[in-house]
């Protein structure tokens, strides 16, 4: 899931960009994100195939049901590895930086097009993970001595898209 809908339950058309990232990932690489077989807790399939990405070894992560032994002299290798590095564009940690739905797709479909590099995903730096301690902060509204309480309400409208 995207990390913004996660923090704040937002859905915006990043969000689904993000999504289809991981998608793209998940056929490119032949595994479904966070399923590991081997231990509890394992590194996402975004952040394995960002570090793999960045050590120039993404060939490694490729599903070998593709079977691109079959095709020595073509540019299959590389068509592959244009779909893993769209993935990771669409699922860099800030919104602003994933292309639009449509940018997606043409850079899938025009292989002449020269991609950027992507920026890490989320949750790669622990910083970004941690939790801010609030019990410690005198303003926050939880810790303000004789204070009214606090109620918010929320309301979520759904509409199509």
């Amino acid at each position: 899931m995207a990390p913004e809908y996660l923090a704040h339950g937002q859905l915006t058309e990043k969000a689904d960009v993000y999504s289809f990232g991981v998608l793209l990932l998940e056929i490119v690489t032949g595994s479904q994100n966070n399923r590991s077989k081997t231990s509890e807790y394992s590194d996402s399939l975004v952040i394995v195939a960002w570090k793999h990405f960045q050590q120039g070894r993404a060939e490694e992560l490729f599903d070998p049901n593709l079977m691109l032994h079959n095709y020595p002299n073509s540019n299959m290798k590389c068509e592959v590895l244009r779909v893993l590095h769209v993935g990771l564009l669409c699922t860099q940690e800030v919104p602003s930086l994933r292309p639009s739905m449509s940018k997606a797709l043409q850079m899938l479909a025009k292989k002449d097009e020269h991609l950027p590099s992507p920026t890490n995903p989320p949750f790669v730096d622990e910083q970004t993970m941690a939790l801010n301690d609030t019990s410690k902060n005198p303003s926050h509204p939880l810790n303000v001595l004789n204070s009214d309480s606090i109620a918010s309400v929320s309301h979520s409208s759904f509409y199509p898209r």
